[in-house]
């Protein structure tokens, strides 16, 4: 079984521990051994948050200092989103712990190494080209690359330690990325205006294709239950 090592607080190596458990690997978190909240428990119904972003691992508290203390052969890769100079502080070098423990090790990290943010990342990736998202995308996404970032490298039974940037994954997800520079108000700049994306008042939204309208309409919490893949508790299977 793949064995991961979750390191780190709030959504991003959550996330990311939360989809590699869904597909099967044993992951196990660490959490802070005085037992105290991580920040996602500090949030608006943040407990509820905890519990999905969790679900399907082994929660243990232990000091992230401690990965100094595992032996060989404990883990198979290791992700954290903890800032450089927290590793600094601890007198703990990643690089150094991903050689001894022969393994990948994939930290994501502010493009700056300061804290990272959904809302700055955003700002950072795509808000020139649409409003601010009222989901914690910038967290999600770089979860997802994480994870992806931590199964390609054991793939291909590569070791050593990998740092992502927050912003930079996020800003991956747009097509051309930096190397097309176009606008991309309301619809994709690859499509004529008014030929795809939202209609006018925002309840549905119309796509021109070979000369075919497709319109669907926003669709609603109930309708996702009834119609999308998941376990009936609401947690979407991939």
């Amino acid at each position: 079984m793949f064995r991961v090592l979750e390191l780190g607080s709030y959504i991003l190596p959550a996330y990311a521990g939360m989809v590699l458990a869904e597909q099967g690997a044993r992951v196990v978190k660490w959490t802070h051994p005085d037992g105290a909240a991580d920040p996602v428990q500090r949030l608006r119904r943040g407990d509820e948050l905890w519990t999905w972003i969790n679900h399907g691992k082994t929660l243990t508290p232990r000091h992230v200092r401690e990965v100094a203390d595992l032996p060989p052969g404990s883990f198979d890769v290791v992700i954290d989103n903890i800032r450089d100079s927290a590793w600094k502080k601890w007198g703990i070098d990643p690089a150094e712990q991903a050689r001894r423990l022969s393994l990948p090790w994939v930290s994501m990290r502010d493009e700056f190494d300061g804290r990272s943010f959904d809302a700055v990342t955003q700002a950072r990736a795509w808000m020139e080209h649409v409003p601010y998202l009222p989901f914690y995308i910038g967290d999600t996404a770089g979860g997802l690359w994480a994870a992806f970032k931590a199964l390609s490298l054991t793939a291909g039974s590569q070791t050593g330690h990998h740092i992502l940037r927050q912003s930079s994954c996020l800003a991956k997800l747009i097509e051309g990325e930096l190397v097309v520079v176009e606008p991309r108000d309301q619809a994709p700049p690859w499509d004529p205006p008014g030929t795809y994306g939202a209609d006018d008042d925002g309840a549905a939204t119309r796509v021109v294709f070979r000369g075919t309208e497709v319109v669907e309409p926003v669709r609603d919490t109930a309708w996702k239950r009834r119609h999308l893949n998941h376990d009936g508790n609401g947690r979407i299977i991939i």
